[in-house]
């Protein structure tokens, strides 16, 4: 991917702000008809980028899951399972941020045979930002999301999630067959891939993938079907065709990097809001992995493995005061400074690390050919390579030590290899909070122990989704309503769809 030259001065003109009103949400009447979809697209990749936020990213999935931890009681709050009005702020962002420009994308490009590469990049595009959306959620506005601007439809109804999943495979089938490499494209307004066909294919492909297996639990006929066919078309083997926003070195959204800018913004490194979890750091220590000295750092910036500290879960200001490690939070472990937390740090959305572990279940399962350790290999290898966008390098000899000390139980039972890869999954997802909790929720892997915080909303449980924002049920309550009669409550215990037990 090429570094991009972001025109923000025209893209702010050219897209105009929404309110947090669901009507708003919807449609957006000041929202120019001429604007080309080139600048559209680039304002919907960069807005998805910044999905991965400091709240519903990492203080909620990457919380749950025990990579990072906090111990703040009124934010944050996935670390201890509190309730919060916090768990909205995915819902609100996407629909206020995201789903009326990218309708507006898909609008002015359906019926154009001339743009027909940029419609169904766009629909690509628009079931990686919806898959997150309903993963957290469950069953969410889709089908009528986005039509009040172009069908006058304000209260959207909410479709089931198992509608959802079987809508989100059609479509990226339909688009990995209908890109055309002999038609024109946005070019490098495609902040992503510049418009390269090939790529929009692979990413279309390993999306596919990756909601295949999320199957797997569900409709695993189905599931192994999905997975045949995104092998068959073809998904992201390398890094060079990874799925990331390059982000800008400037202190400015959506240009930056979303976490570091609210890590500057709020001042998290001097407060010692966010830090690594106790659980995570363990396992990377456990396992000698190199990825430590990347991904974790004192406050300081000294990223020497043997000086790191986790922050165990469950913790609040008071109570840690009794934990062996101490009070004192500049000796804990955050997010290296120098690698993944400057504001030019990349966001990553689907790599090859990700697909490559996913094929390994697969194979391990059965479902497809290719050999299951090979694909395993394959992965750790892409993921130490990836380093290198963040400004490091781990070595091939450093890769080949880990494997030695970490390899796939090829003569292992089935469980063990799907919490080998799971393991490595959680591991190589870091950062991507959405993809780590999601896998574990399929998985069960790796095996957490749960926190049972004084007020926990969950009865002492690791969460399974988030609630629906509160201003939903003022606005479109009867969709909302019709949504819990059919999924269940709207708490942190009930199970989306495809997570059955």
């Amino acid at each position: 991917m090429k570094r991009y030259i972001f025109l923000f001065a025209i893209i702010s003109i050219a897209v105009s702000s929404c309110t947090k009103d669901l009507k708003d949400l919807n449609v957006n009447p000041n929202s120019p008809t001429s604007i080309s979809p080139g600048p559209l697209m680039t304002y919907v990749e960069l807005e998805t980028a910044q999905q991965c936020d400091r709240r519903s990213s990492v203080g909620f999935c990457m919380m749950f899951v025990q990579q990072t931890a906090s111990l703040l009681t009124d934010d944050l709050e996935g670390d201890k399972y509190l309730k919060s009005i916090n768990e909205g702020e995915l819902f609100d962002f996407t629909y206020q941020n995201i789903t009326p420009e990218l309708s507006s994308l898909l609008s002015m490009t359906r019926d154009n045979p001339d743009q027909s590469n940029d419609y169904w990049m766009a629909m690509i595009w628009r079931v990686l930002v919806y898959s997150r959306l309903t993963d957290v959620y469950g069953d969410i506005p889709y089908s009528e999301a986005g039509k009040g601007y172009t069908n006058q439809i304000y209260k959207p109804a909410y479709d089931n999630q198992q509608n959802i999943y079987t809508s989100m495979l059609q479509e990226l089938d339909s688009a990995a067959q209908e890109l055309d490499p002999l038609k024109a494209t946005m070019g490098n307004a495609d902040i992503v891939y510049s418009g390269n066909i090939s790529q929009w294919k692979k990413l279309a492909y390993s999306l596919m993938l990756r909601i295949g297996m999320h199957l797997s639990k569900v409709t695993p006929d189905q599931a192994q079907q999905w997975v045949q066919k995104a092998l068959a078309g073809g998904v992201i083997m390398n890094n060079s065709d990874n799925c990331y926003i390059n982000q800008l070195n400037v202190y400015n959204q959506p240009q930056a990097n979303p976490i570091s800018f609210f890590f500057k913004k709020f001042n998290i490194l001097s407060l010692g809001d966010i830090k690594i979890s106790n659980t995570f750091l363990t396992y990377l220590n456990m396992t000698q992995d190199p990825r430590l000295p990347v991904y974790c750092s004192l406050p300081n910036g000294d990223n020497t493995p043997a000086n790191q500290k986790g922050l165990p879960n469950g913790y609040d200001a008071q109570s840690i005061a009794g934990y062996p490690g101490g009070a004192d939070l500049s000796t804990y472990s955050t997010f290296n400074a120098n690698y993944i937390l400057p504001l030019g740090a990349p966001t990553f959305l689907v790599t090859a690390a990700e697909d490559q572990l996913l094929l390994a279940e697969a194979s391990a399962r059965g479902w497809i050919s290719g050999n299951a350790q090979t694909y395993y290999v394959n992965a750790v290898q892409a993921s130490m390579s990836q380093m290198s966008l963040y400004g490091a390098t781990i070595s091939p000899l450093q890769t080949a030590a880990y494997l030695a000390l970490n390899p796939y139980p090829a003569g292992g039972t089935l469980n063990q290899q799907i919490q080998t890869i799971a393991n490595q999954y959680w591991v190589s997802t870091f950062m991507d909070g959405y993809a780590s909790y999601d896998n574990w929720r399929r998985t069960g892997y790796p095996v957490l122990t749960p926190v049972n915080y004084t007020g926990n909303a969950s009865n002492g449980t690791i969460p399974r989704r988030l609630a629906y924002p509160q201003d939903e049920y003022s606005v479109n309550g009867t969709n909302v309503q019709a949504a819990i009669q059919q999924q269940g409550p709207d708490n942190y215990t009930t199970r989306v769809w495809w997570d059955k037990q």
